[in-house]
């Protein structure tokens, strides 16, 4: 292996890529939690203050979900749509894979959401 290729993240495997950037959002998270934590003082204030922008917090999500639908549906299906045209058979196996991948990232979200209300309305009691 050339040192180009390794210092190229296009080039790298999609497995190595995804763990790169997994590791690169959790080490985001916790230096921004951190920052956090010292700007307010304690993690009880944390804690205070991230319970008060729940449903705030909610609402940004639900607005990025709706905006990355959009997305996918404007802009980014249409052309995968295109390039499963070209394949040998028409693209017919892939678009029901697609189909089925899209369906279930639909179900994880709703899923994702619906713990995060249920914790949420667990704590307020």
């Amino acid at each position: 292996m050339r040192p180009r290729r390794l210092i190229d993240p296009r080039r790298w495997p999609s497995p190595v890529a995804f763990v790169v950037a997994l590791i690169g959002v959790f080490l985001l998270s916790g230096v921004v939690v951190s920052l956090a934590i010292q700007l307010m003082g304690s993690r009880e204030a944390f804690a205070a203050a991230k319970q008060a922008a729940l449903p705030w917090l909610f609402l940004w999500r639900w607005a990025c979900y709706a905006a990355l639908i959009l997305a996918w549906l404007k802009l980014w299906r249409p052309r995968v749509l295109a390039r499963l045209g070209e394949d040998r058979d028409g693209g017919e196996a892939a678009r029901e894979r697609l189909k089925r991948l899209e369906s279930l990232t639909l179900v994880v979200i709703v899923g994702i959401e619906l713990f995060n209300v249920l914790d949420w309305l667990g704590d307020r009691s």
